[in-house]
């Protein structure tokens, strides 16, 4: 086999030499060789291994010897000496020998009982903490411990040199005396766990009492850290929830005042002394089997039972009944310092935030009410109620108020009512934030500016075909009918009107005054839905000022805003294009004049309270005080009489917290409403100003330039629109005389085109929808520019020398007349609007009024009259 192997391996060479190049030879013999290392290697490793195992066998061999001949040694010797023992019993011994002989073993025996006692200890103990009965394990340590003390006694009936032969014995005692920690330890843990029984509670106490020597105001103030290490972790949970909503911290504030009122009642149970039963606590510490059974398989335990009585004696003297006001007093502190962790942050944030709005306030509120007035918290309390009121409860919280915390404030009141209403103040803070955000009047002038055009001449502008504002024909197709304030129809004349003023105000202004108007509805039923409790009388006088403050803080910042714009386009007059300017001005004018007379809820925030009604509940009384509606401050908006008529109207009844509170308000409005609404119409007029003075301004040069061009002012003859006009006098001496004296019957036609383009520009920025304040100040100024442009224009006439003939002069003076009373309201009842809506002006500026109109009326009076003292009247007789 051996020759043939190797001829077939010669032959496999062979073969391999001749189908292979010599470099894949060299490539197997590398590989072969290789592997022949590898081999080499492993049966190198597995010889090793076997060698060590085969010593470490050896060795356990040798081990397994000498263990053997150890026991055997030991079993040889136990032997002997038990035949040494047995031998010596039959051996007679002297019967003086005989009595100590016994008093030897008995005491042994009872040594070896003690020992014994100490050794099942262990055991006794983990199996009573097993079974959640931790006095008994800490009645077992405390017995141990007098045995072993008396053991150790150097005076002690004990011959203690046997002691000797017990050298477990303090081995033992360490193990024993290791469990008091453990004992106290689960105990402790044991007050942690919910869901128990009261009693279970108890006896967790009396043994954290009895291992670690507390009186019962330190069980008590145990008991009560135990419960707020529960809130704790509740509350903790909930903050932890990234994704916390309201009802995530609804649900947590129901579970910590549970577990209040679950925890005021149990100390009830267990500390209060009511009539004669002895609290729960007290029964379980004191409650103890007679002595003798406490020692079993200890004989004579004398001097163990005197101990455990000298024990319980003390135990007694310390463990007593707390008094009712410590208790209450106690329970309190207690209280407050819960409240005060329940509302303070937790995990860097307060859980309360996760409430964002007043109506999830009311809900949780109406929520922990409930939970409060629940009898299904307080079942396990139920039974010990009945037996100290003697029948079924059907308020337990009441009832468990009156005992322990011996008075009858709300929890509400102690924990949540000051949080609640910090949380309503920051909701009310974020939305009116939210509407200073969403007014954003800068961008709008930004835009405004962007898109107002390139540069017009006046010309141009004051031709243009006007494509918005005309509010006079707006089509009805184009028109947006508006919802109803309340009930269920709309009135037809009110959407159209509102139709009318979203034309007129534009997209922008609609669009801010909408979102303004919107916010504060938000804010103000937020703050409705929060006052729907019992606590509305405290919480009106602390939010609605708060409420009435933070609105008009916010409205303030808009109107500095649009104050800073208006500075703005004041310094850019004559850098900046008059489109731009007069655009911008446009839009902040119907701004303000939005705010002031068509805002909603703005005079209704700053108004009174009573006026909250409408908000406060979806219907209200179907007749209200006369009273309610006399509100001066909120008469003084076109908004008031639509409020009145549509609360009036209304035809069921509601009655409730918010309704009743706001009905006994006061009637006074706040006294920020009319300083508002003065910044916004000084600001309006403001605005408006820069229009009328550039369009005064232009249509002053149009009618400069026209009444220059007037040679007809020159002629002698009439011209053509004039009539005769036959004037009779009576004479005394040849009776009546008749005169013809021919007078220009229609002004001039450019006056007439100076008015009527003044009239267009007036609707084509809103027309009768203007304040009327507005146009009387456009009027003032146009009559003030024409008086201007007469004088100027005469002064020029006389200094060239060139004079007006006197059908020129009659027809200046029937321009003069004609403008003079086409614009006559601006002489006469400017200011007149403000000064009706205005509760109190200084002396001041009725003089400045006063002075205005004399110096307009004597300024027409005086061009008139010196125009009529160039006529000759004897040329009319000719």
């Amino acid at each position: 086999m051996r020759l043939i192997s190797a001829s077939a391996d010669n032959r496999d060479a062979e073969s391999l030499f001749r189908a292979n190049p010599i470099s894949e030879i060299r490539n197997v013999e590398s590989t072969t060789n290789k592997q022949i290392q590898d081999k080499k290697e492993e049966l190198r490793q597995l010889v090793g291994t076997r060698y060590r195992d085969l010593i470490d066998s050896a060795d356990s061999i040798l081990h397994m010897k000498s263990a053997s001949e150890s026991i055997s040694s030991n079993i040889s010797s136990i032997h002997r000496c038990i035949r040494s023992l047995s031998v010596s019993d039959l051996e007679p011994s002297p019967k003086l020998q005989s009595s100590p002989n016994n008093t030897t073993r008995l005491r042994i025996y009872g040594i070896a009982c003690r020992v014994k006692y100490l050794v099942d200890t262990p055991e006794n103990i983990w199996g009573c903490l097993d079974e959640s009965m931790f006095l008994e394990a800490a009645a077992r340590y405390i017995r141990a411990k007098h045995v072993h003390s008396n053991l150790m006694l150097p005076d002690g009936d004990l011959d203690h040199s046997i002691l000797s032969n017990f050298p477990l014995l303090q081995h033992q005692w360490q193990i024993v005396d290791s469990f008091k920690a453990q004992i106290s330890q689960r105990s402790r843990e044991r007050l942690l766990d919910r869901g128990l029984s009261v009693a279970a509670y108890a006896d967790a106490l009396a043994a954290v009492a009895v291992i670690d020597e507390l009186d019962p105001e330190q069980v008590l103030g145990l008991f009560l850290e135990a419960r707020k290490t529960w809130i704790l972790h509740t509350l903790t949970a909930s903050a932890g929830n990234a994704n916390a909503t309201s009802s995530t911290a609804i649900s947590a504030f129901c579970d910590v005042l549970s577990i209040i009122q679950v925890t005021v009642a149990q100390v009830g149970e267990l500390f209060l002394h009511v009539m004669n039963d002895m609290p729960l606590f007290y029964k379980v510490i004191l409650g103890s089997p007679p002595a003798s059974q406490l020692f079993g398989g200890i004989p004579n335990p004398d001097d163990e039972i005197r101990l455990w009585k000298s024990f319980r004696d003390k135990l007694e003297s310390v463990t007593v009944i707390l008094h009712k006001t410590f208790i209450s007093g106690t329970c309190w502190s207690w209280l407050r310092d819960c409240g005060a962790r329940i509302t303070s942050k937790i995990n860097g944030i307060y859980l309360i935030d996760a409430i964002s709005s007043g109506q999830d306030l009311r809900a949780a509120e109406k929520s922990i009410r409930l939970t409060m007035e629940s009898k299904e918290v307080l079942q396990g309390s139920l039974e010990w109620l009945k037996n100290v009121f003697g029948s079924d409860i059907e308020l337990p919280w009441n009832r468990i108020r009156e005992l322990v915390l011996e008075g009858d404030s709300d929890l509400w009141d102690e924990i949540f009512e000051d949080a609640f209403a910090r949380r309503m103040k920051m909701i009310i803070d974020s939305g009116f934030e939210d509407l200073t955000r969403a007014v954003n009047v800068s961008g709008v002038i930004h835009t405004i500016a962007a898109t107002a055009g390139e540069k017009v001449v006046s010309d141009t502008y004051l031709t243009r075909s006007s494509t918005g504002g005309r509010v006079w024909f707006t089509e009805p197709n184009n028109c947006k009918k508006a919802g109803p304030l309340l009930g269920n129809r709309a009135v037809p004349e009110e959407d159209n009107f509102q139709s009318c003023l979203n034309a007129y105000f534009g997209p922008e202004v609609s669009r801010i005054r909408d979102q303004v108007d919107s916010l504060c509805q938000s804010v103000l039923e937020d703050l409705l839905s929060f006052l729907e409790s019992s606590k509305v009388s405290v919480r009106l006088k602390d939010l609605v000022p708060y409420l009435q403050d933070k609105c008009y803080e916010s409205l303030s910042t808009i109107m500095k805003e649009l104050k800073t714009e208006l500075d703005i386009l004041y310094t850019a007059i004559g850098s900046e294009p008059p489109s731009i300017i007069v655009e911008i001005s446009l839009f902040i004018g119907r701004l303000l004049f939005a705010f002031e007379n068509h805002s909603k809820h703005i005079p209704v925030i700053l108004g009174s309270p009573r006026f909250w009604v409408k908000y406060a509940a979806p219907a209200i009384f179907e007749k209200l005080p006369s009273l309610l509606w006399q509100s001066k401050a909120v008469n003084s908006s076109p908004f008031s009489d639509s409020l009145g008529r549509q609360m009036l109207t209304s035809s069921q009844r509601q009655s409730s917290y918010a309704t009743a509170a706001l009905l006994g308000a006061n009637e006074s409005a706040s006294p920020k409403l009319d300083d508002l609404w003065k910044v916004m119409r000084e600001l309006c007029v403001r605005a408006y100003s820069l229009w009328i003075s550039w369009l005064s301004d232009e249509l002053s040069v149009i009618l400069s330039r026209e009444l220059g061009q007037d040679d007809g002012l020159s002629a002698s003859i009439p011209l053509r629109g004039w009539e005769e006009i036959i004037v009779k006098q009576e004479q005394s001496d040849e009776g009546s005389s008749e005169m013809k004296i021919s007078l220009p019957s229609l002004p001039s036609l450019y006056v007439i085109s100076f008015l009527c383009q003044a009239c267009e520009e007036i609707h084509s920025i809103g027309g009768h929808v203007l304040n009327r304040s507005i146009v009387q100040r456009f009027a003032l100024s146009l009559i003030e520019k024409v008086i201007s442009i007469y004088e100027n224009f005469l002064s020029t006439r006389e200094a060239s020398g060139a004079q007006l003939s006197e059908k020129g002069i009659l027809q200046v003076l029937l321009d003069i007349r004609f403008a003079a009373d086409v614009l006559s309201g601006g002489d006469f009842n400017v200011n007149e609007e403000l000064s009706r809506k205005s509760k109190s002006k200084s002396s001041f500026r009725r003089k400045d009024q006063a002075q205005t109109k004399s110096v307009v009326r004597d300024a027409v009076d005086g061009l008139v009259y010196s125009l009529s003292q160039k006529l000759d009247p004897i040329d009319w007789l000719t």
